[in-house]
């Protein structure tokens, strides 16, 4: 094998390493559950059923989202959570529920009458049988599945605190871990002919015989709308092969809002949306009131930009985003840039490690921002660079890229979204906020309009809740972007830190 062709397959091997999450250790696969569907074909409507409750702070998971967890042998209640998933009867088997807890958005959802949407997830993989014990740590591996409602929320706030923030007492209470739900079914959409052009023509010689234009029944096409968010400039920055996408409307609809930099609070609204239509044009306004490549990732608490939109990389092939759990059991929502104001915005902390990288051949580093020293992600290096420029090489000559593009190449485009090799950084998309550059405001979110069905006068009091918090408050968000209480902050923010 030429040298040429040896590089390249070791870069493809990095692309596949980070969604695989080896660093979870030995896992066993599982089948998939295909019975929840079935029984929700056959009920004809919502799925009334029991699941266990996970709830996650300021994360968001979508249908079609994967979700790494590590449970610590000191967190009871979660692990039991997942010994009753996987000990459930069928069609349950396997199935428990994810929450996001943001408080600005709970209050409000838990006072709707139609419940909190949540989201169904099957675990996929679990650690083998010598390891699930339960003096040990528990590592699971899930994907979201489907949606679902939550009509039982009288434990839903002691659920929602993270393990090192309940109470010891209350924990050996009999706790519940269940909660009553209805699975909502899949929307079906009608096949398209094998010819678009047929389809068209006669839509085309109908419109005269209609009283509305082309883009009026457009507006409500679901195939047509998910067709324009998938040749969205931001789109193919952030997938490394948009024909890689979902074919399907509503799965399309929660991968492109799964990687969109919105708030928490707006991807949840984005979750909530009734219909794959309503959730599809939500997705293009959003697009089009702010100009992807235009915006920056500012640090949440001081608004310095810490990296350009059009900074986005794409090194693995689950895309430019992703969950990763570090060995406390933190799960960190994250996007891959390569900035190139790195050196003046961000700061780095301590000596590259290998230890439970989430991306094999890569070490990482902390970083920090430069101007308010929050916690905001990891440099990672690739560890021949680092091998080559200790042994006094140019790290410009050793490439493990696929492409055109070398380490040192700053290129524009399409093509560098997609460069595999030298090194980048996953900044932490709870510590940023996609904004103009030096406002600490997100001007890429949800219209205030959506979702249209919930009661009037939420969006208006979810706005002013977020552009004007109390110091009170502010000091919650501080401390979760902090990573929890100071003494254990280390063991929460570092992937290796055990």
């Amino acid at each position: 094998m030429e040298a040429g062709e040896e590089e390249a397959g070791y870069g493809a091997f990095l692309r596949a390493m980070p969604t695989a999450h080896t660093y979870l250790g030995e896992v066993r696969d599982l089948p998939g559950n295909s019975d929840i569907r079935y029984e929700l074909a056959r009920s004809g409507g919502p799925l009334r059923c029991n699941l266990p409750l996970l709830t996650l702070p300021h994360q968001v998971l979508f249908p079609g989202d994967t979700l790494p967890l590590m449970i610590p042998s000191d967190d009871p209640l979660t692990q039991r959570l997942f010994h009753r998933a996987m000990a459930a009867p069928p069609p349950l088997k396997g199935l428990f529920c994810a929450l996001t807890f943001v408080p600005e958005i709970f209050d409000v959802a838990s006072e709707d009458p139609r419940g909190v949407v949540g989201t169904v997830m099957e675990i996929r993989q679990v650690s083998v049988e010598d390891d699930a014990r339960e003096d040990s740590a528990l590592s699971v591996v899930a994907r979201g599945i489907l949606r679902l409602r939550i009509a039982d929320l009288d434990w839903i706030h002691y659920l929602a605190r993270p393990p090192h923030r309940r109470s010891p007492v209350a924990v050996e209470a009999p706790v519940p871990v269940d909660v009553d739900c209805d699975v909502i079914p899949e929307e079906t959409f009608p096949r398209r002919p094998a010819l678009p052009a047929i389809a068209f023509g006669k839509n085309d010689r109908a419109l005269p015989l209609t009283p509305h234009s082309a883009s009026v029944y457009e507006a409500f096409d679901a195939v047509r709308l998910a067709e324009r968010v998938r040749h969205t400039p931001f789109v193919a920055l952030t997938v490394k092969d948009v024909a890689s996408l979902p074919r399907d409307p509503e799965s399309l609809s929660y991968a492109v809002a799964s990687r969109m930099p919105l708030d928490a609070s707006d991807r949840w609204r984005a979750l909530v949306t009734t219909t794959t239509t309503e959730r599809l044009r939500l997705l293009l306004r959003c697009l089009a009131e702010s100009a992807a490549c235009d915006l920056s990732l500012t640090c949440r608490r001081c608004g310095v930009a810490v990296a350009k939109m059009s900074d986005i990389v794409v090194v693995s092939d689950g895309g430019a985003t992703g969950s990763y759990v570090n060995p406390g059991g933190v799960v960190h929502d994250m996007v891959t840039v390569r900035p190139r104001n790195a050196g003046r915005e961000l700061r780095l902390h301590g000596d590259p490690s290998a230890e439970h990288s989430w991306f094999p051949g890569y070490q990482w580093t902390i970083a920090t921002c430069g101007t308010c020293g929050v916690h905001v992600g990891w440099r990672f290096t690739p560890e021949r660079v680092l091998r080559s420029a200790q042994n006094g090489e140019d790290s410009g000559s050793v490439s493990l890229d696929d492409g055109d593009a070398g380490i040192s190449d700053r290129t524009d485009g399409p093509d560098r979204a997609h460069v595999v090799g030298g090194e980048f950084y996953g900044i932490l998309r709870r510590a940023t906020v996609a904004a103009e550059d030096g406002v600490g405001r997100s001007r890429l979110r949800v219209p205030p309009a959506w979702p249209p069905t919930w009661p009037e006068g939420v969006d208006v009091e979810m706005e002013e809740s977020q552009s004007d918090t109390s110091e009170g408050e502010q000091d919650d968000v501080d401390a979760d972007v902090d990573g929890g209480d100071g003494g254990d902050e280390a063991a929460r923010e570092d992937p290796c830190v055990d």
